[in-house]
């Protein structure tokens, strides 16, 4: 058979773009990177629950001993037996305090802890935004909003806390707690004007996910206002506005 002219006989395997070949130090850096990618989330996580584990077992471990010791084995002890006690006074503690008369009872008892000078100043704080967190019908870190900080085109994440109100009449401006990446049990807190938040679609763990791991983690529910990109545009106009005029300025003055 006469091949024809207008077909090319190069393989096909040769017309395909080879990929380039890396040295053996590169493959083994990469294959070591993707260990590490599965493993220390793994191994971070497994950590944080054997510590919470150790705390709740260690923190009730001392009822234990008295038992033990009465039946003339001081020493025994399994581990594991002061988390459950731990998980039993928690549940316990937390059925009192929502009837009506445990919620009288830790009224009272609230107030006399947070009328001693020392202690409010640590109690009240930490009472409040663990009530916040934890309350299954709280307003607080129930939304997640969007606003521009710390300049007008630049976004942050934050969680609605609660309501500031003015002193004339006006709708209130919203406190936001602003979480630190990674680790977002540290952050501040700013007072937005209620025109100046947004409000989105994700939920808290998605954005703590995100800031967790420090903005790569992007949920798919999350989306910027409209407008951003026209609004970072006009910056960035003015200033090279600005620049135009100064380079003016100087050519006359010259």
């Amino acid at each position: 058979m006469t091949p024809d002219p207008n077909v090319s006989e190069t393989p096909l395997e040769d017309m395909l773009p080879h990929e380039p070949r890396h040295s053996f130090l590169h493959r083994m850096r990469t294959r070591l990177m993707a260990g590490v990618s599965i493993i220390a989330p793994l191994w971070i996580t497994g950590f944080v629950l054997w510590k919470l584990f150790g705390w709740a077992d260690g923190f009730s471990r001392p009822l234990v001993k008295p038992f033990a010791a009465f039946f003339g084995n001081p020493d025994w002890y399994y581990s594991g037996i002061g988390f459950g006690i731990t998980i039993i006074i928690l549940y316990a503690v937390g059925t009192i305090a929502t009837n009506v008369l445990g919620r009288r009872l830790w009224a009272e008892a609230r107030e006399a802890i947070e009328s001693l000078p020392l202690v409010r100043t640590i109690y009240s704080p930490v009472r409040q935004l663990l009530e916040t967190m934890t309350s299954p019908t709280g307003a607080g870190f129930k939304k997640v909003v969007l606003f521009e900080y710390p300049r007008r085109g630049t976004w942050t994440l934050g969680f609605l806390a609660g309501d500031v109100p003015f002193v004339y009449d006006r709708e209130p401006a919203h406190s936001i707690f602003i979480p630190t990446a990674p680790n977002p049990t540290t952050g501040f807190m700013l007072i937005v004007p209620r025109e100046d938040i947004k409000h989105t679609d994700l939920t808290v763990e998605a954005a703590f996910q995100m800031i967790v791991s420090a903005g790569v983690a992007v949920p798919l529910a999350l989306r910027l206002p409209a407008g951003v990109a026209d609004s970072t545009e006009f910056e960035a106009d003015k200033i090279r506005e600005a620049a135009k005029r100064s380079m003016g300025d100087a050519s006359a003055a010259s």
